[in-house]
């Protein structure tokens, strides 16, 4: 059994493993029994404290770490789609080789259907279908001549004052200068001066409206 294995997993170690997640391109090696000791970890907070902030922050900490190598392994299974490369070293924990077959499967099925779609097209592209391409390229230069004349419109909207932030953050304007902090997505934020306007998770920015560090900028 690893030194590892035998250690009791805290808030700090998901943190430092979260951190290195971030900053690396390929996997983090984890041992294979992390998931087991995370699983006895936040049974422990439960059994002692109940939800406790503790047990709420370990949990979203350990979804920032899942998140990002779902990200890496859908890259790494397109690369081996397309290379057929070694799969020995990439630090994947056994519950997570089947989404990397199942990913690089897809990923060989999608692109045998568009091979056989240009194939297929290729062999049986007439004269009126090349007819129709023409037909089709003189559309979308008529369109693109549209957007441009639209285009003083568009930017009227975008001078707008207002701002619309993807959901679960919101867009605010600093009043006044604000020290570097943890925003609720576990992100660093700042530090901010007078005037900037910048988009945080919504816990965060109703916090700084409420304290008249900053105003929403919400339309």
């Amino acid at each position: 059994m690893s030194e590892e294995m035998g250690n009791v997993l805290t808030f700090s170690e998901l943190r430092k493993k979260q951190k290195k997640e971030d900053k690396q391109e390929d996997l983090l090696e984890l041992d294979d029994s992390f998931l087991l000791r995370a699983s006895n970890y936040f049974q422990q907070k439960k059994d002692t404290e109940g939800e406790s902030r503790e047990y709420n922050n370990a949990r979203r900490v350990l979804d920032k770490i899942i998140s990002l190598r779902e990200e890496k392994i859908v890259k790494k299974a397109r690369l081996s789609s397309n290379t057929g490369i070694d799969t020995s070293d990439m630090n994947l924990l056994p519950e997570e080789q089947e989404l990397f077959r199942d990913m690089k499967n897809s990923f060989n099925n999608h692109h045998s259907k568009i091979d056989r779609k240009v194939e297929s097209t290729e062999k049986g592209l007439s004269k009126q279908e090349e007819k129709n391409e023409e037909e089709i390229k003189t559309e979308v230069s008529e369109e693109a001549s549209e957007e441009v004349e639209e285009k003083d419109t568009e930017d009227e909207v975008e001078n707008d004052d207002s701002k619309e932030s993807k959901e679960g953050y919101t867009y605010v304007k600093i009043k006044s200068g604000v020290p570097e902090f943890m925003g609720t997505d576990l992100e660093a934020y700042g530090p901010f001066e007078a005037g900037e306007e910048i988009e945080v998770p919504d816990d965060n920015a109703e916090i700084l409206i409420n304290r008249g560090n900053a105003e929403s900028l919400e339309g």
